[in-house]
């Protein structure tokens, strides 16, 4: 359930921005960043993106997470979504990167 809804969101975000670019062709192909974090199943999100999108080519740059540290400023790439530092064991961290969500390239 989670996938359908980011494959809506996805759209939703093409749709918006061919609307600013004033695209009025119908949108054929898209290049997204997503962040890493935004998805567990990325063949499950690209089916139903496709489902749902009419026909629109998907490309997806996956963002991998990145998180940091606000105590001792220790930045690292989890291997599993954790929930304290590698170096210092603080519970103070910040997601840095991995959640994007970002239109690169559309064309008609």
């Amino acid at each position: 359930m989670h996938e359908l809804h980011l494959a809506q969101d996805i759209l939703r975000k093409i749709q918006e921005e061919a609307r600013t670019k004033e695209l009025r062709t119908k949108i054929s192909y898209a290049k997204v960043q997503l962040g890493q974090a935004r998805f567990t199943h990325l063949e499950e999100l690209l089916e139903l993106f496709a489902d749902i999108s009419g026909g629109i080519k998907l490309e997806i740059e996956v963002v991998p997470v990145k998180t940091a540290c606000a105590d001792c400023k220790t930045e690292f790439s989890p291997k599993t979504m954790r929930l304290d530092c590698e170096k210092c064991g603080s519970t103070n961290i910040q997601v840095v990167s991995g959640n994007e969500l970002i239109i690169q390239e559309l064309k008609a």
